[in-house]
């Protein structure tokens, strides 16, 4: 094992996408901060390929890389991203999944914030989605776009709806993970969503960056290794979804009683039909309005 330090724990969570993980490879090693060290899980794909691109960077990377083999797979990506985040050793932990990508200097840019700020649990840099489809050996870019939180800031309001953080921009204080735990083993989606809950809950995500530091590639219309889980298992994602709400449903039931939720929801129930049936009406009248209109001019 070399001397090297290591502030930063970087896991990678792969299975069956050689080209897309040779690409993330070579993203982290892309890195002006080179204190970081590298562990890959290969859950449950071959393991020959990911060995082989290890292999074929093994002088660059210097000893800065593991590699876990989980033969069957883990059952989830969150299992997947614990068995690489437990063996942290650094001060901060990320999540780099094999398909996404950081600007050359996110690592510098996001340690430097969170040395500056030393009450911030963790941080997020602003994020672009990258559009993007694979044709043959090649990755082909379709388009961009935005996303960041609401406000460029990270809150528990806007969290209650959807997450607004992704893995590839969060870099979270390992000593977090000792105080809220780690990732749901049980979710096989939304995972992330759910940490993030917790986290937000625990302590200030600080937002980084006037421009954009980190890439959430998607692959709308791919299918197979190639896709992305969003996609790919969006019906996996809507139950999950309502699982974690469900269980922290209860768990506000059990500790505040069932009234107040049975009064809002017919409050917004009641709400919602009274104002789509003054649009009803508003739209009916402007028809007749404009009928009359029509026929005063002919």
């Amino acid at each position: 094992m070399s001397e090297h330090i290591e502030r930063v724990s970087i896991v990678i969570r792969t299975k069956n996408r050689a080209q897309l993980l040779r690409r993330a490879l070579d993203d982290i090693l892309a890195q002006t901060f080179h204190e970081w060290h590298l562990t890959v899980v290969n859950d449950g794909g071959e393991s020959a390929p990911v060995d082989k691109l290890v292999a074929e960077r093994k002088s660059t990377f210097a000893g800065r890389v593991d590699v876990i083999h989980v033969e069957g797979g883990t059952g989830s990506m969150e299992a997947a991203a614990n068995l690489g985040a437990q063996r942290a050793r650094g001060d901060f932990v990320i999540i780099h999944d094999d398909d996404d990508t950081w600007a050359s200097d996110f690592l510098a840019v996001m340690v430097d914030a969170l040395d500056a700020d030393q009450d911030a649990i963790a941080a997020t840099a602003r994020t672009e989605i990258v559009f993007e489809r694979i044709d043959g050996g090649r990755v082909v870019e379709m388009g961009r776009s935005p996303f960041v939180p609401p406000g460029e800031m990270v809150t528990i309001y806007d969290l209650l709806q959807t997450n607004r953080v992704v893995p590839i921009s969060l870099l979270v204080r390992r000593a977090v993970y000792d105080e809220i735990g780690w990732y749901d083993p049980i979710l096989r989606a939304v995972g992330d969503w759910e940490f993030n809950l917790r986290l937000v809950r625990h302590g200030r995500v600080i937002f980084v960056g006037d421009e954009p530091l980190a890439f959430w590639h998607q692959r709308p219309h791919a299918t197979g290794p190639a896709s992305n889980s969003v996609f790919g298992e969006s019906l996996e994602h809507l139950q999950f979804d309502r699982m974690v709400r469900d269980r922290e449903l209860r768990d506000y039931i059990d500790r505040n009683g069932i009234g107040g939720l049975l009064y809002l929801s017919k409050y917004i129930e009641e709400t919602a039909r009274y104002y789509s049936l003054q649009q009803t009406i508003r739209r009916a009248a402007a028809r007749v309005v404009d009928k009359v209109r029509i026929r005063r001019r002919s």
